[in-house]
Protein backbone atom coordinates (compact mmCIF):
# COMPACT_ATOMS: atom_id res chain seq x y z
CA UNK A 1 0.00 0.00 0.00
CA UNK A 2 1.40 3.44 -0.70
CA UNK A 3 1.53 5.99 2.28
CA UNK A 4 3.41 8.67 0.38
CA UNK A 5 3.94 10.00 -3.32
CA UNK A 6 6.73 13.06 -4.20
CA UNK A 7 6.12 13.37 -8.11
CA UNK A 8 8.56 16.10 -8.31
CA UNK A 9 11.85 14.74 -7.24
CA UNK A 10 15.31 15.57 -8.59
CA UNK A 11 15.38 14.47 -12.56
CA UNK A 12 15.81 11.64 -14.21
CA UNK A 13 13.98 10.60 -11.03
CA UNK A 14 10.14 10.48 -11.69
CA UNK A 15 8.29 9.52 -8.75
CA UNK A 16 9.59 8.29 -5.33
CA UNK A 17 7.03 7.04 -2.56
CA UNK A 18 7.24 5.00 0.04
CA UNK A 19 4.88 2.17 0.61
CA UNK A 20 4.05 -1.35 2.97
CA UNK A 21 4.47 -4.47 1.21
CA UNK A 22 2.29 -7.23 1.82
CA UNK A 23 4.07 -8.66 4.81
CA UNK A 24 3.99 -4.61 5.88
CA UNK A 25 7.70 -4.19 5.38
CA UNK A 26 8.50 -0.24 4.29
CA UNK A 27 10.23 0.14 1.06
CA UNK A 28 10.91 2.72 -0.74
CA UNK A 29 9.95 2.64 -4.98
CA UNK A 30 11.43 5.25 -7.45
CA UNK A 31 10.72 5.25 -11.09
CA UNK A 32 13.03 6.96 -13.71
CA UNK A 33 11.78 9.30 -16.47
CA UNK A 34 13.04 6.89 -19.44
CA UNK A 35 10.67 3.79 -17.94
CA UNK A 36 7.69 6.03 -18.83
CA UNK A 37 6.08 4.57 -15.83
CA UNK A 38 2.64 6.34 -16.35
CA UNK A 39 0.68 4.63 -13.67
CA UNK A 40 -1.19 7.53 -11.54
CA UNK A 41 0.19 7.12 -7.92
CA UNK A 42 -2.62 7.46 -5.51
CA UNK A 43 -2.28 7.36 -1.29
CA UNK A 44 -3.99 4.30 0.33
CA UNK A 45 -3.92 2.31 -3.24
CA UNK A 46 -2.20 -0.88 -3.81
CA UNK A 47 -0.38 -1.46 -6.88
CA UNK A 48 1.45 -5.08 -7.89
CA UNK A 49 4.85 -4.65 -8.87
CA UNK A 50 6.65 -6.94 -11.28
CA UNK A 51 10.58 -6.44 -12.76
CA UNK A 52 12.46 -3.37 -11.26
CA UNK A 53 15.59 -3.52 -9.62
CA UNK A 54 15.86 -4.37 -5.78
CA UNK A 55 18.36 -2.81 -3.18
CA UNK A 56 18.99 -3.15 0.43
CA UNK A 57 20.75 -0.16 2.41
CA UNK A 58 21.94 -0.77 5.57
CA UNK A 59 22.62 2.60 6.71
CA UNK A 60 20.74 4.77 4.67
CA UNK A 61 17.86 7.08 5.51
CA UNK A 62 14.45 6.24 4.80
CA UNK A 63 13.11 2.74 4.26
CA UNK A 64 16.26 0.01 4.10
CA UNK A 65 14.88 -1.94 0.73
CA UNK A 66 14.32 -0.14 -2.53
CA UNK A 67 13.04 -0.87 -5.75
CA UNK A 68 14.35 1.28 -8.70
CA UNK A 69 12.10 0.90 -12.14
CA UNK A 70 13.90 -0.95 -15.08
CA UNK A 71 12.91 -1.87 -18.41
CA UNK A 72 11.15 -4.96 -17.05
CA UNK A 73 9.36 -3.13 -14.90
CA UNK A 74 5.19 -3.20 -14.75
CA UNK A 75 2.93 -1.52 -12.53
CA UNK A 76 -1.31 -1.33 -12.46
CA UNK A 77 -3.53 -0.49 -9.88
CA UNK A 78 -5.38 -3.03 -8.08
CA UNK A 79 -9.55 -2.16 -8.46
CA UNK A 80 -12.48 -4.16 -7.60
CA UNK A 81 -11.96 -7.43 -9.43
CA UNK A 82 -16.13 -7.36 -10.00
CA UNK A 83 -15.46 -3.71 -11.61
CA UNK A 84 -12.77 -3.97 -13.45
CA UNK A 85 -11.65 -5.24 -17.21
CA UNK A 86 -8.02 -6.03 -18.41
CA UNK A 87 -6.78 -5.90 -21.87
CA UNK A 88 -2.99 -7.09 -23.01
CA UNK A 89 -3.25 -5.39 -26.42
CA UNK A 90 -0.11 -5.68 -28.88
CA UNK A 91 0.78 -6.09 -32.85
CA UNK A 92 3.12 -6.41 -34.86
CA UNK A 93 4.97 -9.93 -33.31
CA UNK A 94 6.36 -10.70 -36.88
CA UNK A 95 7.12 -14.06 -36.13
CA UNK A 96 9.65 -15.18 -39.14
CA UNK A 97 11.14 -12.37 -39.10
CA UNK A 98 14.51 -13.71 -38.88
CA UNK A 99 14.20 -15.37 -42.63
CA UNK A 100 14.20 -12.17 -44.16
CA UNK A 101 17.62 -11.15 -45.89
CA UNK A 102 20.14 -9.57 -43.90
CA UNK A 103 20.45 -6.57 -46.34
CA UNK A 104 17.14 -5.80 -46.57
CA UNK A 105 17.11 -5.23 -42.29
CA UNK A 106 18.49 -2.19 -40.08
CA UNK A 107 22.07 -2.99 -38.37
CA UNK A 108 20.22 -3.98 -34.81
CA UNK A 109 17.53 -6.10 -36.17
CA UNK A 110 19.84 -8.82 -38.05
CA UNK A 111 20.08 -11.35 -35.17
CA UNK A 112 16.33 -10.55 -33.79
CA UNK A 113 13.99 -13.55 -33.44
CA UNK A 114 10.45 -12.83 -33.02
CA UNK A 115 9.72 -16.46 -31.45
CA UNK A 116 10.93 -14.90 -28.30
CA UNK A 117 9.49 -11.74 -27.82
CA UNK A 118 6.07 -13.59 -28.81
CA UNK A 119 6.53 -16.09 -26.46
CA UNK A 120 7.52 -13.25 -23.80
CA UNK A 121 4.69 -10.72 -24.65
CA UNK A 122 2.34 -13.99 -24.30
CA UNK A 123 3.98 -15.05 -20.93
CA UNK A 124 3.40 -11.46 -19.79
CA UNK A 125 -0.51 -12.13 -20.27
CA UNK A 126 -0.80 -15.04 -18.32
CA UNK A 127 1.75 -13.46 -15.70
CA UNK A 128 -0.74 -10.80 -15.37
CA UNK A 129 -3.37 -12.64 -15.28
CA UNK A 130 -5.35 -10.40 -17.84
CA UNK A 131 -8.92 -11.24 -19.00
CA UNK A 132 -7.71 -11.16 -23.15
CA UNK A 133 -5.25 -10.83 -25.28
CA UNK A 134 -5.93 -8.23 -27.90
CA UNK A 135 -3.31 -8.66 -31.00
CA UNK A 136 -3.40 -6.00 -33.69
CA UNK A 137 -2.47 -7.91 -36.80
CA UNK A 138 0.76 -8.86 -38.22
CA UNK A 139 1.38 -11.90 -36.39
CA UNK A 140 3.09 -13.17 -39.00
CA UNK A 141 6.14 -12.17 -40.97
CA UNK A 142 5.57 -12.97 -45.03
CA UNK A 143 7.84 -15.72 -44.83
CA UNK A 144 7.18 -18.70 -42.29
CA UNK A 145 8.04 -22.08 -41.79
CA UNK A 146 6.24 -24.42 -39.86
CA UNK A 147 8.33 -24.25 -36.78
CA UNK A 148 6.90 -20.67 -36.82
CA UNK A 149 3.53 -21.76 -37.15
CA UNK A 150 3.98 -24.47 -34.46
CA UNK A 151 5.30 -22.17 -32.14
CA UNK A 152 3.19 -19.50 -32.20
CA UNK A 153 -0.05 -21.89 -32.29
CA UNK A 154 1.60 -23.98 -28.98
CA UNK A 155 1.54 -19.95 -26.92
CA UNK A 156 -1.68 -19.10 -28.35
CA UNK A 157 -2.85 -22.84 -26.95
CA UNK A 158 -0.85 -22.38 -23.60
CA UNK A 159 -2.21 -18.92 -22.38
CA UNK A 160 -5.90 -20.09 -23.36
CA UNK A 161 -5.63 -23.06 -21.02
CA UNK A 162 -4.44 -20.17 -18.64
CA UNK A 163 -8.06 -18.80 -19.26
CA UNK A 164 -7.04 -16.22 -20.95
CA UNK A 165 -8.36 -15.72 -24.48
CA UNK A 166 -6.54 -14.80 -27.31
CA UNK A 167 -7.82 -12.43 -30.19
CA UNK A 168 -6.38 -11.06 -33.36
CA UNK A 169 -7.10 -9.33 -36.70
CA UNK A 170 -5.01 -10.05 -39.66
CA UNK A 171 -2.18 -7.94 -40.44
CA UNK A 172 -0.70 -6.82 -44.04
CA UNK A 173 2.09 -9.44 -43.57
CA UNK A 174 -0.25 -12.43 -42.07
CA UNK A 175 0.01 -14.63 -45.32
CA UNK A 176 -2.49 -17.39 -46.14
CA UNK A 177 0.04 -20.05 -44.33
CA UNK A 178 -0.45 -18.11 -41.09
CA UNK A 179 -3.97 -17.20 -41.86
CA UNK A 180 -4.91 -20.94 -41.93
CA UNK A 181 -2.69 -21.90 -38.59
CA UNK A 182 -4.57 -19.18 -36.63
CA UNK A 183 -7.80 -20.37 -37.87
CA UNK A 184 -7.50 -23.38 -36.07
CA UNK A 185 -7.50 -22.17 -32.94
CA UNK A 186 -8.05 -21.48 -30.41
CA UNK A 187 -7.24 -18.31 -31.28
CA UNK A 188 -10.57 -15.96 -32.13
CA UNK A 189 -10.19 -14.16 -35.17
CA UNK A 190 -12.37 -10.72 -35.26
CA UNK A 191 -12.12 -8.85 -38.33
CA UNK A 192 -15.35 -7.45 -39.26
CA UNK A 193 -17.20 -8.59 -35.83
CA UNK A 194 -17.26 -7.01 -32.33
CA UNK A 195 -16.80 -9.25 -29.26
CA UNK A 196 -18.82 -8.60 -26.34
CA UNK A 197 -17.39 -8.69 -22.45
CA UNK A 198 -19.52 -9.30 -19.47
CA UNK A 199 -22.61 -7.67 -19.45
CA UNK A 200 -22.02 -5.79 -22.42
CA UNK A 201 -19.46 -3.29 -20.50
CA UNK A 202 -17.24 -3.57 -23.23
CA UNK A 203 -17.43 -3.86 -27.12
CA UNK A 204 -14.35 -4.77 -29.07
CA UNK A 205 -14.37 -4.59 -32.62
CA UNK A 206 -11.76 -5.83 -34.84
CA UNK A 207 -10.58 -4.93 -38.32
CA UNK A 208 -8.77 -6.41 -40.93
CA UNK A 209 -5.54 -4.97 -42.76
CA UNK A 210 -7.56 -2.81 -45.70
CA UNK A 211 -4.49 -1.13 -47.83
CA UNK A 212 -6.07 2.46 -46.78
CA UNK A 213 -9.89 1.15 -47.07
CA UNK A 214 -12.48 -0.25 -44.61
CA UNK A 215 -11.78 -4.16 -44.90
CA UNK A 216 -15.45 -4.46 -43.81
CA UNK A 217 -18.03 -1.64 -42.04
CA UNK A 218 -16.58 0.01 -38.88
CA UNK A 219 -18.67 -0.83 -35.95
CA UNK A 220 -21.89 1.33 -35.27
CA UNK A 221 -23.08 3.14 -31.90
CA UNK A 222 -23.95 0.86 -29.40
CA UNK A 223 -27.27 1.36 -28.36
CA UNK A 224 -27.14 1.53 -24.82
CA UNK A 225 -26.71 5.39 -24.25
CA UNK A 226 -23.06 5.18 -23.69
CA UNK A 227 -23.19 3.06 -20.89
CA UNK A 228 -20.63 0.32 -22.43
CA UNK A 229 -16.97 0.99 -23.32
CA UNK A 230 -15.91 0.57 -27.18
CA UNK A 231 -12.69 -0.59 -28.55
CA UNK A 232 -11.80 -0.76 -32.13
CA UNK A 233 -8.61 -2.36 -33.13
CA UNK A 234 -7.56 -2.25 -36.54
CA UNK A 235 -4.27 -2.84 -38.63
CA UNK A 236 -3.60 0.36 -41.56
CA UNK A 237 -1.64 3.52 -40.68
CA UNK A 238 -4.16 5.65 -39.20
CA UNK A 239 -4.47 9.26 -40.72
CA UNK A 240 -4.30 11.89 -39.99
CA UNK A 241 -2.64 10.46 -36.96
CA UNK A 242 -0.21 12.29 -33.97
CA UNK A 243 1.55 11.54 -31.10
CA UNK A 244 0.91 13.54 -27.69
CA UNK A 245 3.12 16.79 -28.93
CA UNK A 246 0.32 16.46 -31.91
CA UNK A 247 3.26 15.65 -34.46
CA UNK A 248 2.85 13.74 -37.15
CA UNK A 249 3.49 10.24 -36.45
CA UNK A 250 4.20 9.28 -40.45
CA UNK A 251 3.64 11.07 -43.95
CA UNK A 252 4.51 9.00 -47.23
CA UNK A 253 2.31 5.94 -46.64
CA UNK A 254 0.08 5.87 -49.86
CA UNK A 255 -2.32 3.36 -47.93
CA UNK A 256 -3.54 5.35 -45.05
CA UNK A 257 -6.67 4.85 -43.95
CA UNK A 258 -8.02 8.46 -43.11
CA UNK A 259 -10.62 7.99 -40.10
CA UNK A 260 -11.69 11.64 -40.07
CA UNK A 261 -14.99 11.03 -41.61
CA UNK A 262 -15.65 7.98 -39.23
CA UNK A 263 -14.75 9.94 -36.01
CA UNK A 264 -16.77 12.42 -36.97
CA UNK A 265 -19.74 10.30 -35.44
CA UNK A 266 -17.90 7.90 -33.93
CA UNK A 267 -16.02 10.41 -31.27
CA UNK A 268 -18.83 10.64 -29.31
CA UNK A 269 -18.90 7.09 -28.05
CA UNK A 270 -15.97 5.39 -29.38
CA UNK A 271 -13.30 5.28 -26.48
CA UNK A 272 -9.98 3.70 -27.79
CA UNK A 273 -8.64 2.54 -30.93
CA UNK A 274 -6.07 0.11 -31.23
CA UNK A 275 -3.52 0.55 -34.26
CA UNK A 276 -1.00 -2.64 -35.16
CA UNK A 277 1.09 -1.57 -38.99
CA UNK A 278 3.07 1.31 -37.57
CA UNK A 279 6.41 0.40 -36.26
CA UNK A 280 6.93 3.48 -33.80
CA UNK A 281 5.02 2.23 -30.59
CA UNK A 282 3.28 5.61 -29.38
CA UNK A 283 0.45 7.38 -27.57
CA UNK A 284 -1.41 9.08 -30.19
CA UNK A 285 -4.92 10.39 -31.81
CA UNK A 286 -6.64 11.61 -35.15
CA UNK A 287 -5.62 15.06 -35.35
CA UNK A 288 -8.66 17.12 -34.65
CA UNK A 289 -10.36 14.27 -32.35
CA UNK A 290 -10.54 13.20 -28.83
CA UNK A 291 -10.73 9.48 -29.07
CA UNK A 292 -7.18 8.25 -27.80
CA UNK A 293 -5.20 6.22 -30.19
CA UNK A 294 -2.39 3.26 -29.02
CA UNK A 295 -0.13 2.64 -32.26
CA UNK A 296 1.06 -0.45 -30.39
CA UNK A 297 4.65 -0.80 -32.30
CA UNK A 298 6.83 -4.13 -32.77
CA UNK A 299 7.12 -6.29 -30.01
CA UNK A 300 10.84 -6.73 -31.11
CA UNK A 301 12.91 -3.99 -32.54
CA UNK A 302 13.16 -4.59 -36.11
CA UNK A 303 11.80 -0.51 -36.95
CA UNK A 304 13.48 0.70 -39.74
CA UNK A 305 13.42 3.94 -38.69
CA UNK A 306 15.31 4.07 -35.24
CA UNK A 307 17.02 1.74 -32.84
CA UNK A 308 14.64 3.63 -29.98
CA UNK A 309 11.59 1.52 -30.43
CA UNK A 310 10.98 0.61 -27.09
CA UNK A 311 9.28 -2.99 -28.67
CA UNK A 312 6.24 -2.96 -25.32
CA UNK A 313 2.68 -4.54 -24.45
CA UNK A 314 0.23 -2.15 -23.66
CA UNK A 315 -2.33 -2.78 -20.65
CA UNK A 316 -5.65 -1.67 -21.01
CA UNK A 317 -7.85 -1.39 -18.14
CA UNK A 318 -11.62 -0.56 -18.01
CA UNK A 319 -13.30 0.23 -14.63
CA UNK A 320 -16.51 1.76 -15.05
CA UNK A 321 -16.73 4.31 -18.05
CA UNK A 322 -13.00 4.62 -17.01
CA UNK A 323 -10.03 3.54 -19.00
CA UNK A 324 -6.68 3.55 -18.69
CA UNK A 325 -3.79 2.71 -20.74
CA UNK A 326 -0.15 1.43 -19.40
CA UNK A 327 2.68 0.85 -22.10
CA UNK A 328 4.81 -1.94 -20.42
CA UNK A 329 8.37 -1.86 -22.33
CA UNK A 330 9.22 -5.69 -22.93
CA UNK A 331 13.35 -4.38 -22.65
Amino acid sequence: MVHDVNTGPKPPRDVELIATDADGVKLQVVTWKKHDVTVEWEVGATYPIRGGRAKRYIDASGPELRIHSNADFAVERVTPESDRLRLLVLGDTHVGYRHRPSNTKSPWAREVDNRQTFSRSLARARDLGVDAVVHAGDVFDHEITREDRDHVREEIRRTHDTGVPVYYIHGNHDNEAGNRTLRRGPGVHIGGETVVFGDDVVRLSGLDYGAGEFSSPPPERPGDNGESVSILVLHDTPYPVVDENESPIHRTDPNHLDLREFLDSADEWLDLIASGDLHVGSRASIAGYETPLIVTGPTAGISTSTQENNPSTWLVTVSGREVQVERQRLG
